[in-house]
């Protein structure tokens, strides 16, 4: 690929992105999560229903705990498409095309070897947190991307010192400060921190374009505060009310040890060959020193703060990158062999489960995960090396997953929520049932007799699960209201992340059980749905 000029090359890896992670963003049983089916997915719906633009609603509060870029995103996808499943998550999509080409834009830039930008970026689309965080509809693939980008942009500003690159960088991170806040500062900053400790870059370099930068610095500024000026002025209280928990949940020094797992997580099946390059290669100049350096600083700070997996999403640039500059200077195959193996027991352990509750899918897996383990044990040929992840995830993300039938709705569930309103109790459960009735629907956390006597008035039937249902009696006991039963269903549910779906307080009896019989029904979390009125 290193024949390919430049702009062909990022044409070919944004394809070959889209190729590979589009496959089964329409299955409503796909890997998610709360943060996606509660939160993403609801607010654009609300906004359209509402016809909110510049404040983005949900359950009739305004949304503001999050900056509002990817909400207005959504609802633009769904005014133009349609709302489903696949007009939002089209654009994480897009989002991660644009990190992977950003990646190796940044690749071929600091390597000046077009070969580099295209390993960098076939590595990066092979690991398991782009399959996974790339078919979301979520922020933290959109802040990651347009970090990446911006970062890609000052390169090339540093190099040709054309305006308009400095410009683009600019406008970039406050697209990212308007998706995700602060956030986006990390992997650019990071990099900039890489490009000075390794005297790739020198502040000497920079001082002649002071002015320049700050103005872009000012510009940056008026362009990503307002927004957060206007809602403060309209809606005080929330305003207070969201910076007062934030900054309680944003404590430093909360020590997250787990966030190594996390990056084995998201790297794989590439997280072991890292580990030991990055070792191999630690006294290294050029090049690696600059993306080790550069990984470094965007990985250390989730060690210090409460984090999820997804966070690390930014980090695989730099580790793409630098995999990128040693894959030809590594001989060793046993770290290939490792993370082939844990990424084989993963997809394996899925399929398993689908195959012995006879849930169908697992022979999606059979062909690629020979491949994987073929072309990882004893490389043939670097394609095979680079191929063999990308298809092992499309097997597992649309072949596998799915047919486990995580958060299936009924169909007549489905029809209910298309004719009326329906209300979510403390779950929510049914998950996706918004995105597939195209409805908002509303969720309550808790129910006080003004909202019992809207949903007793509009007949609105309340779904509840099995373990809220105590908390929902009481409620209705304490304003003198009763419950009639109108239905229920079973499912495996997500409960957080995506691969907790069995019920709420399932143990080791249950899964026991389960397997035993060859039956879902110990693990399955039951829906109720009620109507309430006054005795």
């Amino acid at each position: 690929m290193s024949a390919l000029s430049p702009s062909r090359q990022t044409l070919l890896l944004f394809l070959l992105a889209l190729a590979v992670l589009l496959p089964g963003i329409w299955e409503a049983t796909g890997l998610t999560g709360k943060d996606e089916f509660f939160l993403g997915l609801r607010t654009p719906m609300e906004m359209i229903e509402g016809n909110h633009w510049l404040v983005p609603f949900l359950d009739g509060a305004p949304r503001i705990r999050k900056p509002p870029l990817l909400y207005w995103l959504g609802r633009a996808s769904f005014e133009a498409f349609g709302i489903s499943l696949v007009t939002a998550r089209l654009v994480g999509v897009l989002f991660a095309a644009l990190l992977i080409v950003s990646t190796a834009g940044i690749a071929r830039r600091l390597t000046g070897k077009a070969e580099t930008g295209w390993l960098a970026g076939c590595i990066l689309l092979g690991c398991l947190g782009m399959a996974t965080e790339g078919r979301r509809f979520m922020l933290d693939m959109p802040v990651a991307a347009l970090s990446a980008a911006a970062f890609w942009a000052a390169l090339v500003w540093l190099e040709r010192r054309r305006t308009g690159w400095l410009t683009l960088a600019t406008l970039l991170l406050v697209a990212g400060f308007l998706t995700k806040g602060p956030i986006v500062a990390l992997v650019f900053g990071a990099g900039c921190l890489a490009l000075l400790f390794s005297g790739r870059l020198r502040f000497a370099e920079l001082r002649p374009h002071g002015l320049l930068l700050l103005g872009h610095g000012l510009l940056g500024v008026l362009l990503a505060l307002p927004w957060f000026f206007i809602v403060r002025a309209l809606y005080p209280e929330a305003a207070n009310q969201v910076l007062t928990d934030e900054l309680e949940s944003r404590q430093f020094f909360n020590l997250s040890p787990g966030i190594v797992l996390g990056l084995l997580n998201i790297a794989l099946p590439w997280a072991f060959v890292f580990i030991v390059s990055a070792w191999k290669l630690r006294q290294e100049h050029g090049t690696s020193r600059i993306t080790l350096l550069w990984f470094l600083a965007s990985f250390l700070p989730f060690l210090f703060i409460k984090s999820f997996d997804r966070y690390l999403i930014g980090s695989l640039v730099p580790l793409a990158i630098f995999l990128a500059v040693a894959l030809p200077q590594l001989r060793t195959r046993w770290p290939f062999r490792l993370g082939a193996l844990l990424a084989l027991l993963l997809g394996g352990g899925l399929a398993g489960f689908a195959f012995w509750f006879q849930l169908g899918g697992w022979y999606w897996l059979i062909l690629p995960a020979a491949y994987l383990a073929w072309a990882w044990w004893q490389r043939r040929a670097l394609g095979h090396t680079l191929a063999a992840p990308m298809l092992f995830w499309i097997a597992v993300l649309w072949g596998v997953f799915p047919a486990i039938g995580v958060n299936a709705v009924p169909s007549a569930v489905v029809e209910l929520g298309r004719e009326q309103p329906v209300a979510m109790f403390d779950g929510p459960q049914p998950a996706m049932l918004p995105i597939l009735s195209r409805q908002t629907h509303r969720h309550y956390a808790r129910l006080d007799p003004f909202d019992l006597a809207e949903i007793s008035a509009g007949k609105t039937p309340v779904f509840v699960e099995d373990k809220d249902l105590p908390a929902f009696r009481a409620a209705l006991n304490n304003a003198g209201y009763r419950a009639t039963p109108r239905g229920s269903y079973q499912t495996l549910a997500s409960h957080g992340s995506g691969l907790r779906f069995a019920r709420i307080g399932a143990q080791s009896a249950d899964w026991q059980a389960a397997l035993a019989g060859r039956s879902l029904a110990p693990l399955l979390t039951t829906v109720h749905w009620f109507e309430i009125d006054k005795p």
